[in-house]
């Protein structure tokens, strides 16, 4: 894979001087800087919490009539107030849906300053007669749904990340080709290290009817069968949409979502949305066994309840200030997260944001849960970002 990394470099140096050739290079510098209440419950107890975490990202991107080529990384450093780090939920996705990879953590690290680095973006694009063909470390997302989406399956966004601009790259081999004025088929092959296992394959039919966006996906994925289903429309006024997803193999188990928004006016804007979760659980104690199953460590699942409502609404106070709160209820355990929110324009290229993570819930009885989010420790966060 490596000879594979050099090819592409090559490739980026032999056009980036191509007459034709459009060069574009770009990107941002972040800050979020985190304080985190103190934790305190029978059989565990934490001071409170301090980070702040640095990142930037340069992005090169040479397009052409019959090409594009993308290379994105992503270099940063954040340094905690202690060596736990920032929690979010309490496990990772074991499969990063990579063939290979750069360290994500070079230099030396103490566990309170750690530095990161992720190599996000690398491949080509083809625009051929038949359709197009990008080879190569890319964004792959599914679905229908505005917030949790049964059919994405490859590295989604678990709610409480803190940057969500750039979808996770992943390895894969997609081609994408029109089907008519209307439609597309989509299919491709995810690669991923250590054999089949961590590999995956899909095909997606979309389409528009009758002023409906409808999709067909099946994904082939950690000896899993997933076939999915979803559809955009309108309600007289309202926005609607439903996804759905039915896994088989070695785990069994249906997610489905469905939702409505509003635009009460040009600034004010609502959604509600519910989610049910089939490879949850409705008992907390089971809470924790969840953790290494296949739906959490190779297919998108971040949820560990069943049934979900989340509603959300945003308010666009001025051209320059915008405002948004957004709650997760688990409506099987009775606990909730809250994401409060306001974004701030400074210039044309440097924007602030503050934001508030609430949690609420029954305090966990260890070694066993309570709640989803009992355990959760507020969070209050500032952000500083700059693009260029």
């Amino acid at each position: 894979m490596k000879k594979l990394y050099c090819f592409f470099l090559l490739v980026f140096l032999l056009h980036l001087g191509h007459a034709q050739a459009d060069s574009r290079f770009s990107g941002y510098l972040k800050n979020y800087s985190l304080v985190q209440d103190k934790i305190d419950f029978t059989g565990f107890q934490a001071d409170t919490f301090y980070s702040s975490q640095f990142s930037g990202r340069a992005m090169l991107d040479v397009i052409e009539s019959r090409y594009s080529i993308q290379l994105h990384y992503e270099l940063g450093r954040d340094f905690n107030s202690s060596k736990a780090g920032v929690p979010g939920t309490p496990f990772s996705s074991g499969n990063s849906y990579r063939l290979t990879d750069i360290t994500s953590t070079p230099g030396e690290n103490n566990g309170k300053s750690i530095n990161h680095q992720n190599l996000d973006r690398l491949n080509l694009r083809l625009s051929l007669e038949a359709g197009d063909l990008t080879i190569g470390r890319q964004p792959i997302t599914f679905g229908a749904a505005r917030i949790i989406n049964p059919t994405d399956v490859f590295l989604p966004f678990e709610v409480q990340t803190l940057n969500t601009e750039y979808r996770a790259g992943i390895d894969a081999i997609r081609f994408q080709r029109p089907v008519g004025q209307l439609s597309e088929l989509d299919l491709g092959v995810v690669l991923g290290d250590d054999g089949s296992d961590n590999s995956a394959a899909f095909v997606r039919l979309k389409s528009n009817i009758a002023g409906s966006d409808i999709e067909f996906t099946a994904i082939r994925f950690s000896r899993q069968q997933l076939i999915g289903f979803g559809i955009e429309t309108t309600l007289g006024p309202f926005g609607a949409w439903l996804e759905t997803a039915t896994v088989s193999g070695d785990e069994r188990y249906n997610r489905t979502s469905l939702g409505l928004d509003y635009g009460f006016s040009e600034n004010w804007f609502a959604m509600v949305e519910y989610h049910y979760n089939g490879a949850g659980s409705k008992h907390p104690n089971e809470y924790l066994g969840l953790i290494n199953t296949s739906p959490f460590q190779a297919g998108g699942v971040f949820l560990l309840g069943n049934h979900y409502l989340i509603p959300s609404l945003s308010w666009q106070i001025s051209p320059l200030t915008t405002a948004s709160f957004q709650m997760l209820r688990n409506l099987d355990d009775g606990s909730s997260f809250f994401n409060l929110s306001s974004d701030f324009s400074l210039s044309e290229n440097l924007y602030l944001g503050v934001s508030i993570f609430g949690f609420s819930g029954k305090e966990p009885s260890l070694p066993n849960l309570e709640s989803e989010y009992g355990a959760n420790p507020n969070r209050f966060i500032v952000s500083l970002r700059y693009y260029f």
